[in-house]
């Protein structure tokens, strides 16, 4: 497949007419690629440039590929913020230019990084805008059944420590608290991840979450360990194998279980389980659910629903209640072209935004989008919590590609096998300590306000 997109890539570079034609590579397929490729439509339509886009899950392997071939896209999609610092680093992605790049409204979409060298990884010259967020997906909530909720608590978890007795509550009604999921080819483990990330985040602070980020707080510390066994004896609390189970289940299917199966006496079946730790992209594959639920099921009992409520900090941590973690998808230019610049332009605009929350039923959010541009309350929340408190990157994304894949397989070791936690963060330590500085990235968490 990889051969094959590349091939397509190729096309591209030796068109007869390259300023009328660009090349879109990004890791959306199926029916996010429909919608997105809808969106690009209509920036074909404004500027008479034809775009093909091309999706692979792997997109940080094919986008190697084609620049080593020298026949990269014009125009990348990366999931992954490092593989931006890389392409910086290596002189192969180019610096944006135009009016766009001052405008204040633009300004939070925009990346900026400085070119490192040597060892030691300073930068050389100063910071210049080299992407643009086109999505943005809050990890930092935790997704369930208001109604079936309110059965074990009066109000959602407010503290660690309530969420901890309230998954407690479940367990002891003979019910799976947690929906497990760390299946998600071709990278699976990032679930577990985020929960991590989310934990040190929310209980060692902003300050301890950026020095790991950073490359310069060590994985034997006590804040990343704390965040291990934090989650450990929470997942311990649940009942059953849902741990290990979760390693061959995928995220959206393990998801599923905050709903009714789908038979006519599924209004009183048990759930597969009552709350989701997931990001805000996990809307489309509830909807999607519920439609078919909806479809199969002739009861007349009020409609299963769902919304979620922040990951709480420790009850003695509450001023990082306000910190956030979030994922983006950015767009980064591999040709310094006329057009190229135009749709690196328009990618960055409301007109493009807007497109997106049309084609993708308001399931679509950036860091452009206010809680006005929604009517769902669910995604007027999403949208509100995303100009609120705090924001920080997801530290996976921001991790060097080795660390990140050592991460993510010994997330799915720890699941199978808590007591190797020693022994998995000696070797995390391993892979950190030969990394070189040039490596890391310095993105900053940002205040909303």
């Amino acid at each position: 497949m990889a051969t094959a997109l590349l091939a397509g890539v190729a096309l591209s570079g030796c068109a007869a007419e390259p300023a009328a034609e660009l090349t879109v590579l990004g890791s959306w397929t199926d029916e996010e690629e429909a919608e997105f490729t809808r969106v690009l439509h209509d920036f074909e339509a404004a500027s008479g440039i034809r775009t093909r886009y091309q999706g692979h899950r792997d997109v940080s392997q094919v986008l190697q590929v084609g620049i080593e071939r020298g026949r990269p896209p014009d125009v990348a999609i990366l999931p992954r913020l490092n593989d931006l610092q890389r392409y910086v680093n290596a002189g192969q992605l180019a610096p944006l230019k135009g009016t766009f790049t001052t405008d204040p409204a633009a300004a939070p979409q925009l990346i900026k990084l400085a070119r490192k060298v040597g060892p030691d990884g300073n930068p050389v010259g100063g910071e210049l805008a080299y992407a643009v967020t086109i999505a943005t997906h809050l990890k930092s909530v935790v997704w369930y059944d208001p109604a079936e909720l309110a059965k074990f608590g009066e109000h959602p978890p407010r503290t660690w420590e309530e969420m901890v007795s309230q998954t407690q509550r479940i367990a002891d009604g003979q019910q799976v608290p947690w929906c497990l999921g760390m299946s998600a080819p071709p990278v699976s483990g990032w679930p577990g991840t985020d929960w991590i990330e989310d934990i040190l985040l929310h209980d060692s602070g902003l300050v301890a979450y950026e020095r790991w980020t950073h490359g310069d707080l060590p994985w034997t510390a006590p804040e990343i360990r704390a965040a291990w066994e934090t989650w450990g004896a929470l997942l311990r609390v649940s009942a059953g194998e849902t741990a290990r189970a979760s390693l061959y289940t995928k995220f959206q299917v393990a998801g599923k279980g905050l709903f009714p199966r789908e038979e006519p006496a599924a209004s009183s079946a048990k759930r597969g389980c009552h709350l989701d730790h997931q990001g805000s992209f996990v809307i489309r594959d509830y909807r999607r659910h519920l439609a078919k639920l909806a479809s199969s099921t002739s009861t007349a009992s009020p409609a299963p629903s769902f919304t979620f409520f922040p990951t709480p900090p420790p009850a003695t941590k509450t001023d990082n209640s306000s910190l956030q973690e979030v994922s983006d998808d950015v767009a980064a230019m591999f040709r310094d072209t006329e057009p190229a610049r135009k749709l690196m332009s328009y990618l960055a605009s409301e007109q493009a935004q807007v497109a997106r929350r049309a084609q993708t039923q308001d399931v679509a959010f950036s860091r452009r989008t206010t809680a006005a541009d929604y009517q769902d309350p669910v995604t007027k929340a999403v949208a509100a919590r995303l100009h609120t408190g705090t924001l920080c990157w997801d530290g996976s994304d921001l991790l060097p590609a080795a660390m990140a894949t050592a991460f993510e397989r010994a997330v799915l070791v720890y699941l199978e096998a808590p007591e190797r936690l020693d022994v998995l963060l000696t070797e995390l330590e391993a892979v950190r300590g030969k990394l070189s500085k040039t490596e890391w990235m310095d993105l900053q968490c940002v205040p909303t306000a």
